[in-house]
This record gives C-alpha cells, sequence and structure tokens, in this order.
C-alpha cells in the first residue's frame, strides 16, 4: 500500500481538529562512519551531526507552530527525555539534535552503559528459550534467491564474492539481537556498508539502481525482520515497554530514544504496520536517520488520540546538505496499523487501542518477554 508524502508530520487537518499533547519519537542514528573504517568505525560523521541537527531545527519549528513548546524552550523537569542506547553514534546523534530542537536548553542525553557496551533495550540478550523458534522464521536460501541481482551488484562495485555456504550459516548472537554474518558474507555486507556511506558523503558517484541495490544489501538481515514476526516481538519488547512507560508518564511532551535501524524494523513489525513504500530515498523500511514519531493528541471532543509516521531525510538532502524547513521538510509517511480501527482518514487511532496494541506486542508465547 503506498501512502502520499505530507508536507509535514502534521496536517492542517489535523490542526483544526486536534491538539497536540506529546511526541515520542524512536530514531535511527545518522550517518556514521563505515563499519570497515578502522578506529573510527561506526562513529558518528560530522555530516552526520550537521544533519540532525537540522532535523532537530525542523522538528523545533513543527512543535512550536502546534504550540507544544515556545521559541527557545527551557522544558520543565520531566517534560523532556533524551535517552540513547551507549554508543557514540547514537549518543552524538541524539545531542545533535536536541541542539537543534532545544538549543539554548542543554538537555542531558541518558544512557544506562559505559560507553560501547549494549544497553538491553536496544539490543536486548536473545533468550536462548526461543533461539530455535526465531530461526526457523528465516528461510536463507529463499532470501539468498530473492536477492541475487543485489548481490550481484555489491560483487561487481566491491570486489567481494559471496559463497552461499557463508550465507547459510548465519547465526544469532547469543549477547544481541542481531545476526551473525561470517566469511565472505560478512565481507560483503561491510563492503555494501562502505559503498552507502560513502556514496551519502559524496566519496563515490554510482547510478540510483545501483545503489539501490547497495542499500538492500547492506541492511539485508535488518529488513528480514521484517519477515519474521516472532523474533521482531521478542527484539522489541524492551523497546515498546519503554514506549508505553512514556506515553503514560504525567507531564512529558517530548521523548527521544536514539538507537538502530534494528530497533526501527522490529517495532514497525511488532506493532503490526501495513506494508508502506518511502519516496525519495534508495534504502528501504527504515532508512538512514529515520525515525518513528507517534504523536499523542487532545481531540475537539476531549478523548485522547494518537498517529504515527515515518520521517526521514531524502536521499537528496543527505547529499546536497539542505536545509531542514517547513518549506523544504523530511519526508514523512503515515503508518497505517493492521486490524485497528482508525477514526479518519489520516489513520489517527484512539490512543487506548494503539496503547494496547503495544502492550500486546510484548507477548510472546503467552507471556510478557519485555
Amino acid at each position: 500500500m503506498i501512502f502520499f508524502v505530507a508536507i509535514t508530520f502534521f496536517s492542517v487537518a489535523h490542526a483544526a481538529d486536534y491538539q497536540l499533547e506529546q511526541v515520542v519519537v524512536v530514531s535511527r542514528h545518522n550517518l556514521r562512519y563505515s563499519l570497515k573504517a578502522g578506529d573510527d568505525r561506526g562513529l558518528l560523521t560530522l555530516r552526520g551531526g550537521e544533519m540532525e541537527t537540522l532535523m532537530g531545527q525542523y522538528f523545533e519549528a513543527q512543535l512550536r507552530a502546534q504550540g507544544l513548546f515556545p521559541k527557545n524552550a527551557l522544558p520543565s523537569v520531566g517534560e523532556v527525555r533524551f535517552y540513547a542506547n551507549s554508543y557514540q553514534r547514537t549518543i552524538a546523534t541524539a545531542k545533535y539534535f536536541s541542539a537543534g530542537a532545544f538549543p539554548i536548553a542543554n538537555i542531558p542525553i541518558e544512557y544506562h552503559r559505559a560507553l560501547g557496551q549494549k544497553d538491553r533495550v536496544f539490543l536486548s540478550p536473545t533468550d536462548p528459550a526461543l533461539v530455535k523458534k526465531i530461526s526457523a522464521e528465516t528461510d536463507w536460501k529463499k532470501l539468498l534467491n530473492d536477492r541475487r541481482k543485489e548481490i550481484a551488484t555489491v560483487e561487481r562495485l566491491s570486489g567481494e564474492k559471496l559463497n552461499p555456504d557463508d550465507f547459510y550459516s548465519m547465526k544469532l548472537r547469543s549477547e544481541a539481537a542481531e545476526w551473525k554474518a561470517q566469511g565472505s558474507a560478512e565481507k560483503l555486507g561491510l563492503a555494501a556498508d562502505g559503498l552507502l556511506m560513502d556514496y551519502y558523503d559524496g566519496k563515490v558517484s554510482y547510478s540510483e539502481s545501483e545503489m539501490r541495490d547497495v542499500a538492500k544489501i547492506s541492511s539485508l538481515l535488518i529488513n528480514n525482520n521484517f519477515d519474521r514476526p516472532f523474533g521482531a516481538k521478542v527484539f522489541a519488547a524492551p523497546m515498546l515497554a519503554v514506549i508505553s512507560d512514556e506515553l503514560n508518564t504525567p507531564g512529558r511532551k517530548f521523548t527521544f530514544l536514539c538507537g538502530h535501524d534494528s530497533n526501527l524494523s522490529n517495532v514497525l513489525t511488532a506493532l503490526g504496520v501495513e506494508e508502506y513504500v518511502l519516496p525519495g530515498t534508495i534504502e528501504w523500511r527504515v532508512p538512514i536517520a529515520s525515525k518513528i514519531v507517534i504523536k499523542k493528541f487532545r481531540g475537539s471532543d476531549g478523548n485522547e488520540y494518537a498517529a504515527l509516521s515515518l520521517v526521514y531525510p531524502s536521499t537528496a538532502q543527505i547529499i546536497n546538505r539542505e536545509m531542514l524547513t517547513l518549506d523544504n521538510p523530511p519526508m514523512s509517511v503515515r503508518l497505517k496499523l493492521r486490524g485497528l480501527q482508525a477514526v479518519d482518514a489520516d489513520a489517527t487511532y484512539k490512543l487506548s487501542d494503539v496503547l494496547q496494541r503495544i502492550s500486546d506486542a510484548q507477548i510472546v508465547d503467552g507471556r510478557r518477554v519485555a
């Protein structure tokens, strides 16, 4: 199903019927160095910090226009929360966004582990009791056959060659909810990652069709989450618990949770988001710097409502370092929840229904896993 791209992530119709009361953002980090970049591997780049500041400035303009915060806001204690995984790229992304959105507030960035260690909310350990069922969801031979064209493109551009046996031997990491590639599969994935990051940074120039192929291989294991709902629910549960808590925290106006593409793909799948198409990007499903935006409204009838969007910078906005403004906004796609009754044509739902969906998504094999 294709959704139109809104000019902003708040429509004019919404402004007339609903008063914005709270926003929860689940963000992927912004541009980082390639995972092959030696001591800098995985760190947020200068361009990534610049782009995230622009994204923060855009959100500031939107939130101010909707009356949630004044210009140069100094939020009261408890009104705002910024929480990131304990990696440099996630902490720095949150810091740059806060600088754009709250430029004089000096918002503290919360993280719970030593730098470089995984926070279970963002990268939870794999439950040994569930590994067999999670692994059974993926047909590696079918996945390889479905992606032969894209693999061939990466092989041609990078010089790496994939041994199918390495692809078939993927296993779940025990210490985090991630698939572990080995041998030639790992090398091909790293090559795709390097090509994608270099393309965004203007270091290489290939056709759009070639880069779409590269992006699909770079994020192959992450986007596989969309096709394995059982595993997605297991891995998303800790994040969903935090989202639920935030939406129920009295006085909270804005929450920024900064993690990884896997967080977004798992949350979207666990919540039962309908298939969507993302215009303006070479990436698929959860582009770099993309954000799930959950908005809580008070309706003119006094009831509480919620709407979900995926907001992300276009490929051109990243490469050209474009300002993100009300006149040149990032891309925004409204998300629909499968099987949930909307109250209007803009995919607005009763808040109670969304909270129930979030709660139900944390139950796996009859037990709550968060």
